[in-house]
């Protein structure tokens, strides 16, 4: 067997059976028949493991299987059958910083995402950055398909890149759209979500604490809204299956160590169907001023609903 790079026909991986008899008939074989197999990398910059148990590398291969038979002193090719692999990673970068529908103070914003995963079977792992302006009545997905970029950084080693000055500005009250492009050894491997974010001038803190605030919907898995809260999390959870205890808990997003705020909430009763919360957090340790927090509740079923939000400290 022979995998090569599906665009440019260069020989990644090799394996070749033992040397096996074939009696006429009907000749069953299975993987036990033809052990030992022997592996070989051919393909330079490919992260593989060659023993029996590892795991091919990620992109598009062509796989050509073929028996060999002994004549005499030649060794002369029977049949060949190949096949297209495609061998995805498991899986794509996420975009993490700004958070998606967010509204941010600085125009030169840092964005960040995570590699996609496994990260440790990539060698050479590059991004390639697109931000595009969402113009009226455009989704985000249709701007980063059919607007040209404001801005593009191509080859990123790391996964942050600060917003340069040099790049043309980001302007108040419109709204961009961004996402990651993961490549290795410049073969494509996975691209992420678009996320859209807006840039706005914030009022003081103490003007979020009124009670005009609505209630931000919890939603399931990773359709994650995004709401700023202040003094107290108001919540809107719908309550499907007649829970009657809360699994919930906060995660501080701004920090590496994703730091869990556990809530107590028994006091709070929880009734089938739709739950409005309102949660004070002002004496509750762990939030800080304009970190970035995961508000996520785990139900009967394992299902999670969530919500981010950005933590506002009142002013004293």
């Amino acid at each position: 067997m022979i995998i090569s790079d599906a665009i440019s026909g260069t020989p990644v991986l090799s394996a070749s059976t033992k040397s096996i008899n074939i009696n006429p008939g009907t000749t069953q074989i299975n993987n036990a028949s033809l052990q030992p197999i022997q592996y070989n990398v051919l393909g330079l910059g490919y992260n593989i493991d060659a023993s029996p148990n590892g795991l091919l590398p990620f992109g598009d291969f062509e796989a050509c299987y073929s028996f060999m038979v002994n004549q005499g002193d030649a060794v002369v090719k029977l049949v060949e059958e190949c096949t297209e692999l495609v061998i995805e990673p498991f899986g794509p970068p996420q975009l993490t910083m700004p958070f998606d529908q967010s509204v941010i103070e600085t125009k030169n914003p840092q964005l960040s995402w995570l590699p996609p995963l496994p990260a440790n079977l990539y060698t050479n792992l590059k991004y390639d950055l697109e931000l595009v302006e969402v113009l009226p009545n455009q989704s985000q997905e249709d701007a980063i398909q059919q607007n040209m970029p404001l801005f593009q950084q191509t080859s990123i080693s790391g996964t942050t890149i600060l917003y340069p000055l040099n790049a043309p500005a980001l302007e108040l009250n419109k709204q961009y759209a961004w996402r990651i492009i993961a490549k290795t050894n410049e073969v494509y491997i996975g691209r992420s979500e678009t996320w859209i974010f807006s840039i706005k001038e914030f009022q003081n803190a103490d003007s979020l604490i009124i009670n005009q605030i609505p209630y931000s919907e919890l939603k399931r898995e990773d359709q994650t809204s995004y709401a700023i809260f202040s003094n107290d999390l108001k919540f809107d959870y719908l309550n499907e299956y007649e829970d009657s205890s809360w699994n919930i808990a906060v995660y501080d997003l701004t920090t590496s160590e994703r730091n869990i705020i556990a809530l107590n909430m028994d006091s709070i009763p929880l009734k089938p169907g739709q739950n409005l919360i309102s949660y004070n957090i002002k004496d509750v340790p762990g939030f800080v001023d304009k970190h970035l927090y995961l508000l996520e509740v785990i139900n009967s079923r394992r299902e999670s609903w969530r919500l981010r939000f950005e933590y506002r400290k009142p002013q004293e």
